[in-house]
């Protein structure tokens, strides 16, 4: 159960535009889409209430982890928002989103348990001929994984956090686009305001990895440790780890190279797995 405060919640409500029972501008169809994206949780399971009212209750049930990723995916949506409506952010509206993205990832960060398992789970060596030949990076790839085992020797977290961000994204994004009709007619594409699935090039890592993991692409505990990552890696924006005072340490970077190396496994095992076109 989530331990978010009065406070947190009366600024969310306020930024969120809830007071009428709508969150922000999304639809039913769209909300529900959104939820899934963000934390693979359908809120039109139980009761059909308005979404001010299901967002309120995946507040008191869900735990806080998932009800801080949800809330800070919510905080980004808004924001885009804004600028793709080339609106602009009052002083006011600026300080409640930078204040809310700090309590919240301070909750984030403050749930996340070192998953020991994980952690010395043992994928076995990394054969990068094995994997599909939609994949056409493979030495690059080979070189970022030297760099970071590199990163990790000198104690440099958030360097190992940023290559392994990037290096994902770029592996998924090139998977989807070579295998786009599986991709993109999965029942979690990430879909636009106007209800369309949105063009493969802009889709986020979290998207990837929502997709990737439905498909059987990404096997479970390695995309749940991923979203981890795609959260961390938000924080190549220097200003935006300014505002949070964010250090990650160095369990955080083993988490994020032990997430690469899972899905290189799982991305060498591809050809068992169904999502040829």
């Amino acid at each position: 159960m989530a331990s978010l405060d009065y406070s947190v919640k009366r600024k969310l409500e306020a930024l969120l535009g809830m007071s009428s029972g709508g969150v922000l501008d999304l639809t039913n169809a769209s909300f529900r889409d959104f939820v899934v994206s963000s934390i693979g949780v359908d809120p039109y399971a139980g009761d059909y209430e308005s979404k001010a009212k299901l967002l309120r209750r995946m507040w008191r049930e869900l735990s806080d982890e998932t009800v801080s990723k949800l809330n800070l995916d919510f905080l980004d949506y808004w924001q885009d928002g804004k600028y793709i409506a080339g609106e602009r952010i009052s002083e006011s509206e600026q300080r409640l989103y930078d204040q809310l993205r700090s309590e919240l990832k301070t909750a984030t960060e403050t749930s996340v348990a070192v998953d020991t398992a994980f952690l010395n789970k043992d994928f076995g060596a990394i054969d990068l001929s094995a994997l599909s030949s939609a994949l056409t990076a493979t030495d690059i790839v080979q070189s970022r994984l030297a760099e970071i085992d590199r990163a990790m020797k000198v104690n440099a977290p958030l360097a190992v956090i940023f290559l392994v961000g990037s290096t994902l994204e770029g592996l998924l994004a090139e998977l989807a686009t070579n295998q786009a009709s599986a991709f993109t007619t999965s029942g979690s594409a990430p879909r636009g305001r106007d209800r369309k699935v949105k063009p493969i090039q802009d889709w986020t890592l979290s998207e990837l990895i929502t997709v990737a993991k439905d498909l059987g692409v990404l096997s479970t505990d390695v995309a749940e440790h991923a979203d981890q990552v795609r959260n961390f890696r938000n924080y190549i924006h220097p200003r935006q780890q300014l505002k949070e005072n964010f250090a990650p340490p160095i369990e955080t970077a083993r988490i994020a190279q032990q997430v690469l190396v899972g899905a290189l496994k799982d991305l060498e095992s591809l050809h068992s797995i169904k999502v040829e076109v």
